[in-house]
Protein backbone atom coordinates (compact mmCIF):
# COMPACT_ATOMS: atom_id res chain seq x y z
CA UNK A 1 0.00 0.00 0.00
CA UNK A 2 1.61 3.09 -0.69
CA UNK A 3 2.44 5.67 1.51
CA UNK A 4 2.26 2.88 4.82
CA UNK A 5 6.03 3.88 5.16
CA UNK A 6 5.44 7.29 6.16
CA UNK A 7 2.98 6.82 9.07
CA UNK A 8 5.58 5.50 11.34
CA UNK A 9 7.36 8.79 10.42
CA UNK A 10 4.29 11.08 11.09
CA UNK A 11 3.63 8.61 14.43
CA UNK A 12 7.05 9.57 15.73
CA UNK A 13 6.71 12.80 15.16
CA UNK A 14 3.81 13.39 16.62
CA UNK A 15 4.73 11.74 19.79
CA UNK A 16 8.10 13.87 20.31
CA UNK A 17 6.30 16.38 19.93
CA UNK A 18 3.57 15.50 22.68
CA UNK A 19 6.60 14.17 24.63
CA UNK A 20 8.66 17.41 24.83
CA UNK A 21 5.50 19.61 25.64
CA UNK A 22 5.67 17.44 29.28
CA UNK A 23 8.20 17.99 31.64
CA UNK A 24 8.23 15.29 32.77
CA UNK A 25 7.36 11.73 31.40
CA UNK A 26 5.39 8.89 33.14
CA UNK A 27 4.82 5.58 31.63
CA UNK A 28 1.32 6.49 31.76
CA UNK A 29 1.61 9.92 29.36
CA UNK A 30 4.07 7.89 26.95
CA UNK A 31 1.26 5.77 26.23
CA UNK A 32 -1.57 8.41 25.88
CA UNK A 33 1.26 10.37 23.60
CA UNK A 34 1.88 7.54 21.45
CA UNK A 35 -1.92 6.43 21.23
CA UNK A 36 -2.57 10.04 20.29
CA UNK A 37 0.20 10.36 18.04
CA UNK A 38 -0.59 6.99 16.26
CA UNK A 39 -4.84 8.12 15.87
CA UNK A 40 -2.98 11.74 14.66
CA UNK A 41 -1.04 9.97 11.95
CA UNK A 42 -3.85 7.66 10.97
CA UNK A 43 -6.12 10.70 10.60
CA UNK A 44 -3.13 13.01 8.69
CA UNK A 45 -3.01 10.07 6.20
CA UNK A 46 -6.35 9.95 5.48
CA UNK A 47 -7.45 13.34 5.27
CA UNK A 48 -5.00 14.40 2.43
CA UNK A 49 -6.84 11.76 -0.27
CA UNK A 50 -9.98 13.05 0.97
CA UNK A 51 -9.58 16.86 0.63
CA UNK A 52 -8.01 16.18 -2.82
CA UNK A 53 -5.49 18.80 -2.47
CA UNK A 54 -2.31 19.24 -4.31
CA UNK A 55 -0.19 22.07 -4.07
CA UNK A 56 1.99 22.81 -7.75
CA UNK A 57 3.77 26.10 -8.86
CA UNK A 58 6.36 26.43 -6.46
CA UNK A 59 8.07 28.95 -8.89
CA UNK A 60 8.41 31.99 -7.16
CA UNK A 61 7.66 30.57 -3.76
CA UNK A 62 11.35 30.53 -2.70
CA UNK A 63 11.32 34.58 -3.78
CA UNK A 64 7.97 34.70 -1.13
CA UNK A 65 9.67 32.85 1.45
CA UNK A 66 12.59 35.13 1.71
CA UNK A 67 10.30 38.07 1.67
CA UNK A 68 8.18 36.51 4.71
CA UNK A 69 10.29 37.90 7.48
CA UNK A 70 9.91 41.31 6.26
CA UNK A 71 6.41 40.83 5.55
CA UNK A 72 5.71 39.94 9.27
CA UNK A 73 7.72 42.70 10.72
CA UNK A 74 6.37 45.26 7.86
CA UNK A 75 2.94 43.87 8.50
CA UNK A 76 2.88 43.78 12.69
CA UNK A 77 3.88 48.00 11.96
CA UNK A 78 0.99 48.33 10.24
CA UNK A 79 -1.31 46.34 12.57
CA UNK A 80 -0.02 48.21 15.39
CA UNK A 81 -0.24 52.12 13.67
CA UNK A 82 -3.97 50.99 12.40
CA UNK A 83 -5.12 50.11 16.11
CA UNK A 84 -3.26 52.74 17.55
CA UNK A 85 -4.69 55.00 14.63
CA UNK A 86 -7.66 53.40 12.59
CA UNK A 87 -6.84 54.64 9.44
CA UNK A 88 -9.49 54.68 6.70
CA UNK A 89 -6.83 53.22 4.46
CA UNK A 90 -7.84 49.36 4.64
CA UNK A 91 -8.89 47.47 1.47
CA UNK A 92 -10.27 44.16 -0.32
CA UNK A 93 -8.04 43.68 -3.83
CA UNK A 94 -8.18 40.90 -6.18
CA UNK A 95 -4.77 39.68 -5.98
CA UNK A 96 -3.50 38.29 -10.13
CA UNK A 97 -0.59 35.75 -9.46
CA UNK A 98 2.43 35.68 -11.69
CA UNK A 99 2.48 32.16 -13.95
CA UNK A 100 3.54 29.17 -12.07
CA UNK A 101 2.41 31.08 -8.77
CA UNK A 102 0.11 28.64 -7.23
CA UNK A 103 -2.92 30.15 -5.12
CA UNK A 104 -3.12 27.76 -2.19
CA UNK A 105 0.59 28.18 -1.10
CA UNK A 106 0.72 32.28 -2.42
CA UNK A 107 -2.39 32.68 0.16
CA UNK A 108 -0.72 31.28 2.30
CA UNK A 109 2.18 33.16 2.44
CA UNK A 110 0.35 36.38 1.93
CA UNK A 111 -1.98 35.87 4.81
CA UNK A 112 1.06 35.04 6.82
CA UNK A 113 1.42 38.81 7.59
CA UNK A 114 -0.43 40.49 10.60
CA UNK A 115 -1.96 43.06 8.16
CA UNK A 116 -3.31 41.35 5.81
CA UNK A 117 -6.42 38.34 5.41
CA UNK A 118 -7.17 36.00 2.28
CA UNK A 119 -10.66 36.12 2.42
CA UNK A 120 -10.95 33.92 -0.62
CA UNK A 121 -9.37 32.14 -3.54
CA UNK A 122 -12.21 31.43 -6.89
CA UNK A 123 -9.19 30.44 -8.94
CA UNK A 124 -5.36 28.65 -8.93
CA UNK A 125 -3.99 32.07 -10.35
CA UNK A 126 -5.91 35.01 -8.15
CA UNK A 127 -7.27 35.52 -4.43
CA UNK A 128 -9.33 38.18 -3.16
CA UNK A 129 -7.34 39.96 0.03
CA UNK A 130 -8.03 42.44 2.95
CA UNK A 131 -5.21 44.57 3.34
CA UNK A 132 -5.08 47.03 6.39
CA UNK A 133 -2.01 48.83 3.69
CA UNK A 134 -3.53 50.49 0.52
CA UNK A 135 -0.08 48.89 -1.32
CA UNK A 136 1.25 45.32 -1.64
CA UNK A 137 3.54 44.52 0.93
CA UNK A 138 6.83 42.16 0.07
CA UNK A 139 5.42 38.79 0.08
CA UNK A 140 2.15 40.07 -2.00
CA UNK A 141 4.58 42.00 -4.18
CA UNK A 142 6.82 38.52 -4.75
CA UNK A 143 4.00 36.36 -5.93
CA UNK A 144 1.49 39.03 -7.81
CA UNK A 145 4.61 41.29 -9.28
CA UNK A 146 2.65 44.24 -9.05
CA UNK A 147 2.27 47.13 -7.07
CA UNK A 148 -1.05 45.12 -5.59
CA UNK A 149 -3.47 47.56 -7.04
CA UNK A 150 -6.57 46.52 -8.11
Amino acid sequence: MPGTRRRPLWWAVLTGVTVVSISTVSPVELTVAGLAALAGAFAARRMRPAGGVRVTGFRHAARAALALPYGLARGLAVLVSSVAARPAEATVRWVRLRPGADAAWAGTLIAASPDTCVIGIPGDDVVLVHALRPDAGPVEAAVAGTDGRR
